[in-house]
C-alpha cells in the first residue's frame, strides 16, 4: 500500500526534526498552462483560507503559470490528506498539476 500525503508530510517533518504538534507555514505549489487560470486557482485558494496567493510565470521557463499558496497549519491535528485532495481537484479542473509542499522546520 502506498503511503498517504499526510503519511508523507509527517513523516519527512519528523525527519527534520521538526515539532509537528506546533504550527508550521505551509506553501503549495499548483501549475497550470495559462494565467487565468492561474488567477482562478488563487481565488479559490483565498476563499478557502489560504493566504498569501501568488500568482507568477513558471521558473522552468515552459510557458506555465504557478499559483503559489500559503497556510499556517499544526501538522498533526490537520487532515492532510483533504488538503491533497482539493489541490488535486482544482488542478484537475484547471487542467494543471498540484506539485507538492513546503515547510519550514519548527522546534
Amino acid at each position: 500500500m502506498s503511503e498517504t500525503f499526510e503519511q508523507e508530510v509527517l513523516e519527512q517533518l519528523k525527519g527534520s526534526g521538526s515539532d509537528i504538534s506546533k504550527p508550521h507555514k505551509f506553501e503549495f505549489y499548483l501549475y497550470v498552462a495559462a494565467k487565468a487560470d492561474a488567477d482562478n486557482a488563487a481565488a479559490k485558494m483565498l476563499v478557502s483560507g489560504f493566504s498569501g496567493a501568488e500568482v507568477r510565470p513558471s521558473a522552468a521557463d515552459d510557458g506555465t503559470w504557478l499559483c503559489l499558496v500559503s497556510k499556517t497549519l499544526v501538522p498533526k491535528d490537520t487532515n492532510l490528506d483533504d488538503h491533497a485532495r482539493f489541490f488535486n481537484e482544482v488542478a484537475a479542473a484547471l487542467h494543471g498539476v498540484f506539485d507538492g509542499w513546503e515547510a519550514e522546520i519548527v522546534s
